[in-house]
């Protein structure tokens, strides 16, 4: 089966039981997770690379893949990763978009 990036094939794919697929050449992934909360979630080895390095050598050391913060700090991160080259997949209620 061919993935398909469109919102309307997502909603196919939805509604025919499968799971959305994900972009392979995305960095990060931005995802709301609570009222206040959302995930940023580290996609590729470059971008491990740079969030490790970017954040103090302790707390970045102790990231696994994502980690959660409010919306105006996803979108200082975002914005800096942006300015570097990184790209994002966001996910919101009406499906997924590549920035």
């Amino acid at each position: 089966m061919n993935a398909t990036g469109t919102r309307t094939g997502e909603a196919l794919l939805a509604a025919a039981g499968y799971a959305f697929p994900h972009h392979q050449d995305c960095d990060f992934r931005l995802d709301r997770t609570g009222n206040n909360e959302w995930q940023i979630m580290v996609l590729s080895p470059r971008a491990c690379e740079w969030v490790r390095k970017e954040l103090c050598t302790p707390f970045g050391q102790c990231l696994s893949n994502g980690f959660k913060v409010d919306i105006l700090s996803a979108d200082q991160f975002l914005k800096q990763a942006h300015a570097l080259g990184f790209r994002t997949e966001f996910v919101g209620g009406s499906g997924r978009d590549l920035f």
